[in-house]
This record gives structure tokens, sequence and C-alpha cells, in this order.
């Protein structure tokens, strides 16, 4: 149980570099443009430029309320990348060395989570057509993973302090990870209405499923330790599955669809004629993606007891090798390595969400943006994202901006970020402290981004509280009121 628990912790902290959640320093601020999309279909409607053009960009993102590394930064761990040793807290007898990182678990009755997300994000492009229309395009690679609602029960310290033979139920629970590319178009326009404009916008999304894995536990059921690292599982229901598109040849990926889908984003706004406050509300991410190619379902339903020896499985090191853990456990639980088979494609649900978002102009260059997401049930397995909460205030100028986004993430704890646009170049992090703070590390993210816009700005009627407007060599004219 300690090897597996120090494994799992150090997993989770090292695998943020290729993992980010919502990227509010790159989605918020007026110029945001094509980026804002992400946020809510109607973004680039308010958007003073006529066309906007992301480049290339890139997010990481690790959070969890199970484990942590004690007085961590991840400048510490970079410094100790070639020499870093790991331990439990349990196993902690005295002063440690700079190099040594010690590993420490929750031990609270909350229900626990691990979540990773990333976005590579391709080309895109938004266009406004007059004062009233916008359409836009743009491509994504995303990777969601983890779990939500992890039982309290598997909470390390609770776990480790069962006696054996001792039976205890586990509520229903899901864990599962997806990796997709998505294609969209969008389009918004802006209604006039008797106090003021109302946007209304849509994106939607053509979807190519590359990698799923998936496992769900369709009713409570009784868990046993027993000597010798066995459970034993008494009445099992549950669900699982996984296809595999990606594979290395010569050190290089190759992917494959393995599934294919539509996803679809909703978005409204209102902000009445001469108010500084614009609120919005969005759908995000609905719809689905139907795995067939080198895909299995599997289903176990059984009205006995079964016994996992997880001595078989640690031999098993990447998702790779998950037909072959699938036939193990058929081979060796139930005598038969096709014993769960039910099917060779499944359906997986995009990590559905409500935003809404209230934006005040306090100054014409100093805002305040008060977001709320909220992830969405499913009827299909499928990654979940984190609920989040987050007051961002912010700064922001034509050729710069600054962000200060406090959030608190999933209920859990509060982070503060910072992130800064110069020019065409956005860069950021929602949890800062991560970086450069020796504290509890539970996670981190960070995000960058390359833009291209015109570079003047032109008077709009609506929309806004921009005033001003530059020349086409760059002379800033009076201000209009």
């Amino acid at each position: 149980m300690k090897h597996t628990a120090i494994v799992f912790a150090v997993s989770l902290m090292l695998c943020t570099t290729v993992f980010s959640q919502e990227q509010l320093g790159l989605r918020l601020e007026t110029y945001a443009g094509v980026s804002s999309l992400a946020i809510n279909p109607t973004g680039n409607l308010n958007n003073p430029l006529k066309w906007d053009v992301s480049l290339v960009g890139a997010g990481v993102f690790l959070e969890n309320n199970y484990v942590f590394l004690k007085n961590t930064s991840l400048l510490r761990l970079y410094r100790h990348r070639n020499d870093a040793e790991f331990i439990l807290a349990e196993d902690k007898e005295g002063p440690t060395a700079d190099k040594v990182f010690i590993a420490d678990f929750f031990n609270n009755r909350a229900k626990r989570f691990a979540v990773v997300n990333a976005i590579a994000m391709g080309p895109a492009l938004a266009v406004r057509i007059g004062h009233q229309h916008s359409v836009g395009i743009f491509a994504n690679n995303r990777t969601m993973g983890g779990s939500v609602n992890i039982p309290n029960q598997f909470s390390y310290y609770k776990y480790d302090a069962r006696p054996f033979n001792e039976s205890f139920e586990i509520p229903k629970f899901q864990v599962a990870e997806m990796s997709w590319r998505e294609f969209g178009l969008n389009y918004a326009f802006s209604v006039p209405v008797r106090k003021g404009a109302v946007g209304l916008g849509l994106s939607l999304k053509f979807i190519r499923g590359i990698d799923a894995t998936f496992l769900e536990t369709l009713s409570p059921y009784q868990h046993t330790r027993q000597p010798g690292n066995i459970i034993t599982a008494g009445l099992p229901n549950s669900q699982f599955g996984f296809a595999q598109g990606t594979s290395f040849q010569n050190n290089i990926i190759i992917d494959k669809a393995s599934g294919r889908g539509l996803g679809l984003d909703l978005g409204i706004s209102y902000q009445a004629k001469g108010s500084k406050l614009k609120l919005s509300a969005a759908l995000m991410d609905l719809g689905r993606i139907k795995f067939d190619n080198d895909a299995q379902a599997h289903r176990l339903d059984l009205d006995s007891t079964i016994s996992i020896d997880l001595d078989d499985y640690g031999q098993f090191k990447s998702k790779d090798e998950l037909e072959q853990i699938v036939n193990n456990f058929g081979k060796n639980s139930l005598s038969d390595p096709d014993a769960t088979l039910d099917g060779t494609s499944f359906k997986m649900a995009l990590p559905a969400a409500l935003n809404l978002q209230a934006d005040y102009a306090v100054t014409e260059q100093f805002y305040v943006n008060a977001l709320l997401m909220q992830r969405l049930p499913s009827l299909q397995p499928g990654p979940k994202r984190g609920n989040l909460l987050a007051i961002t205030p912010r700064w922001q100028h034509r050729w710069f901006s600054a962000s200060l986004p406090v959030s608190v993430y999933n209920w859990s704890r509060v982070h503060v970020g910072f992130a800064a646009r110069l020019g065409w170049l956005v860069i950021g992090s929602d949890n800062m402290a991560s970086w450069f703070f020796n504290k509890n590390l539970t996670g981190t993210d960070f995000y960058i981004a390359l833009k291209v816009n015109p570079f003047e700005i032109r008077k709009r009627n609506e929309g806004g509280p921009e005033k001003h407007q530059y020349g086409r060599r760059g002379k800033v004219k009076c201000y209009t009121f």
C-alpha cells in the first residue's frame, strides 16, 4: 500500500507538464477575441477589433484533494529534477535534505477528486461583420481525465486503518479519461432590444475521438481488505471500457480516430444601453463521442463476491496495456479472459457545464469579472469539469493587460493567479503560488497563447465602454462623449 501511495502521489505532482482549467486571464478581457469563445460563444461580439487570429496556444492544469507534497513549489521540484527523492509523511524521521519531498494525504470527510485537463490550441479566427454579427472557426486538441467523486472511504489514512476482513460499503463513483480533437464553427449576433442589446451565439464542434478510458460503478458494493494485498468486492455491478487511437512507432506518436461525435456550445449575453455591466450565460460542451474503432466495452454484474489480487497488476505501467489488464482480470477473477466483454463500442459524454458571468467596467480600463462554472450531469460516462467560482479584476489596454484571478476550485481551496498580455502574447497561471512559493502543493496550471489582430481600433456605437480610437498611423484621437 505504501509503495502504491508514493507512486500515486508522485504521478499526480509530476504530470503537470502536460495538463488546464478555464485559463481566465486569456478568456475574459474585452480584447480576448477568438479566445473568449471557449467561455461563451457570444464573446467576440463586444470585441473592439475587427478580427482576431490565434496562431497557437497551450494550457496545463492539475488539482486534487487526495494527496499533496509538503512545503513544495514547482520551482523546487525543477531544481531537483535529477536527484529528487520521495517519502511518505508517516515514514519521515528527523530533518530531511532539500532534495527529499514528503507526500502526505488529506484526512477530512470531503469527497475526493483528482482532475487533469489539457488543451493545445490550433489556429483560430474570429471576424466581426458590422456591429451585430460575428463568425469564427477554431481547432483544439483536448484531454480531460480523473474523477470528481472518489469515495472518501478510499482516503489513504482511512483506508489504511481499516482492519482486514471487515466489509464496508463503497458508494457509486466514476473515473474517466478522454482525448479528442475538435474543429468548431461559431456564429453570434446581437439583437437590439428596448433598453440595450442581447447577444446570441452558438459553436458547433465536429469531433474526432482519439483515446478513452472509463470505469463506472452502477450501484454501491461491499469492499473488504484481505491480507496479502487482496481485496474482495461483494455484488459488484459496474461497466468499464477503453479505446486506443494513440500508438508509438520509432519514438513517434501516431494517432488515429477511434471515435467521432458532435459538440455544441450555446451562449447568451445582455448589456443595457449605457450600462457598465454585462451579463452572460452559456451551456458548454453539450454532446458525446461514440468510440467504435479499436474499442472494447465491458460489464460486470454478479450476485456473488469476487477476489482481486492487486499484485497481479503491479507489472503494468502504461495505458497501452489496458487490454492485457482486462484479460488478466477476467482470467484470474472470473476464470475467463472474455467474461466481461459486452461489445466493441461505447459512448462518452463531453464535459458539459453551465457558465454564468458578470463583467463590470469600474473605469474605462479597469474591470471586474465574476464567473461561475458548474458541471452538468450526463447519461453517459465521461470526464467531468471541476466546479469553479472566480473573481477576476483586470486592467486592460489595446496593447497590454494584467489580470489577477482569485478562484475557488471544486469548493476546495482558494487560488490566486496572474496573467499578462503584451501585444499579441498572453501568458498566465490561475494558481501562481504553486510555481514560486513552498507550501502544500496540490496542483498547478499554466497557459500561453500567441495571437495576431489589427493595428488599429475604430470606434464602435454599441457593445462596450470603448470610446477612443487609434488612427491609421497609430495616433490617438480625442475622446468623444
